[in-house]
């Protein structure tokens, strides 16, 4: 028999109005993925981060170094060889000279890389790449035959020594999809190198890529297995062939090689390459070029032809406005180079005049009138002269000379090379195969572990290590911190976290007997 509603008010199930409804079950399930992105295990060993101890780094200024950080820069000069295809070329006379070109079309590019047109690439990343470009001449700079050893970043200490990316608009994996991709723009720049030292005797020519990139990019899945958001990206950069014959210690030495080094400061990276895009620029190229060009005397059209296209030029001196903003913008860039980079500036008398000055390098009661006021009295006239971006500006001479700790520890490079040389040079002559050490008065002593590196470490004797100390003696050897490990029997984890948690604290005594006899200290 049928259920009927009994004598409380409940009806039967079997009644056809009856209908059973559970909340929720109209809702269209969705997973919920835990957001919580964990630090990825087993990533391969990757270099320390830059200016860990020091506010400057030892980097490649070679004529390759300098000309593609123009190629980066001027990307509307690129000239057009076949439809779409692009190549720049950079003269440093006496039949002297490097082609760059893009070459995406690589199997192990992207795909949105490889189908993207070369003046876009160019457009899009200029700068940054040019600054990420300087960063692997920094590490490269760094080992002792950078041809035969590549290196290995993280891409999230990348962000922060570049200091881009930060806007809080991106998430973490948005921004280590955004250095991947400058990675891969940067791997993507091919060299042609026609090169003549005649008192070298070497000839070059030769077609490579300055720098082999690869990404290994680390995810964490979701609910369904799928990859989710990225938490690690890391990238591997091979050197090129053209370390062989621009950044070759051992080669110098024996008269077959060039060997082009700098130093360039971490202020450089601190600057917002969008806002000051004219000052990260120039800072980019003077460093490069301080070696190279010693005397700091340039012209305003100098600094400008070799950061900015030419057709920015020309327009300052067709329109005046142009011209005006440019000159300020001018301004502002040198401001910045003297107040956050450190670089000093000296105004020529004879060819940059008072009323061509920014008005910070001016007299305070001169500065304080206004424009038409200041020129009444520095020129006798209230308006600027004719055509004075042509005539005045362009050829106006100015004097930039790096800080002061660069050109000390520069000038103590260079004698320590020359006594190298010179210890090189009697050897040869005495027939004797003995390993000669260079020694300068303020240098520590080291046996060399890597061959043909000079030790930059300025320390006059060392007694007790700290974690700072032991990291500038290590990257002045060449070694990784995985070899130091290895060396004494202990984990590479243990050697990051004396150097960079206990960089200030002195190491135990057990420990640091072992370290000095590694290191080579006398």
């Amino acid at each position: 028999m049928p259920v009927v509603d009994d004598n409380k008010g409940y009806r039967s199930p079997e009644l056809p109005s009856y209908q059973l409804t559970i909340a929720g079950l109209n809702i269209p399930q969705v997973a919920i993925a835990n957001k919580r992105v964990r630090k990825p295990k087993n990533l391969p060993f990757t270099e320390s981060p830059l200016f860990t101890n020091t506010n400057y780094e030892m980097t490649a200024t070679g004529a390759p170094i300098i000309s593609a950080t123009q190629a980066y820069l001027k990307h509307p000069d690129w000239s057009e060889y076949s439809n779409g295809c692009l190549y720049f070329q950079k003269p440093f006379g006496k039949g002297r000279y490097i082609e760059f070109y893009i070459l995406h079309k690589q199997e192990h590019q992207p795909q949105y890389i490889s189908d993207c047109a070369e003046h876009k690439i160019l457009e899009q990343y200029g700068v940054m790449a040019a600054r990420l470009h300087a960063v692997f001449a920094t590490y490269a700079a760094l080992q002792a035959e950078p041809w035969k050893q590549p290196f290995v970043l993280q891409g999230s200490e990348l962000i922060k020594t570049l200091k881009v990316y930060k806007s809080k608009k991106l998430t973490k994996s948005q921004r280590l999809k955004a250095i991947a991709d400058l990675a891969f723009v940067v791997g993507t720049l091919g060299a042609v190198i026609h090169w003549y030292e005649g008192e070298l005797n070497l000839c070059i020519k030769e077609r490579c890529l300055l720098w082999m990139v690869s990404v290994q990019e680390y995810s964490q899945p979701n609910l369904f297995g799928n990859p989710d958001e990225l938490c690690e990206v890391i990238i591997r950069v091979q050197p090129g062939l053209w370390t062989y014959n621009f950044l070759n210690y051992q080669g110098e030495q024996s008269k077959t090689a060039l060997y082009q080094y700098g130093f360039i400061p971490k202020q450089v990276f601190d600057l917002d390459p969008h806002r000051h895009k004219l000052a990260s620029s120039l800072v980019l190229y003077i460093i490069q070029n301080s070696r190279a060009h010693k005397s700091g005397i340039y012209t305003i059209n100098s600094l400008l032809s070799n950061v900015l296209p030419s057709s920015q030029i020309e327009q300052a001196v067709s329109d005046y406005r142009y011209g005006w903003r440019l000159k300020e913008t001018l301004e502002e860039a040198l401001l910045i180079l003297r107040d956050k980079v450190g670089i000093k500036i000296e105004f020529d008398n004879e060819t940059y005049p008072m009323w061509l000055r920014p008005l910070w390098a001016m007299p305070d009661e001169v500065s304080s009138l206004s424009a038409q006021e200041r020129n009444q009295q520095l020129l006798g006239t209230k308006r600027l002269p004719d055509n004075y971006i042509q005539n005045f500006l362009l050829p106006a001479k100015l004097i930039l000379k790096m800080p002061v700790r660069i050109q000390r520890h520069l000038s103590k490079f260079e004698t320590h090379k020359s006594d190298a040389a010179k210890g090189t040079s009697q050897r040869q002559t005495k027939k004797h195969n003995t390993r000669n050490t260079a020694n300068t008065p303020k240098l520590a002593k080291t046996h060399s572990q890597a061959p043909g590196k000079p030790e930059i470490v300025e320390l006059a004797e060392i007694k007790e290590l700290t974690g700072a100390i032991l990291r500038q003696l290590r990257s002045a050897k060449c070694m990784s911190q995985r070899d130091i490990a290895r060396a004494i029997g202990m984990s590479q984890s243990w050697v990051r976290d004396i150097e960079n948690e206990g960089k200030d604290q002195l190491i135990p005594q057990k420990y640091a007997v072992k370290l000095k006899f590694v290191l080579g200290i006398v």
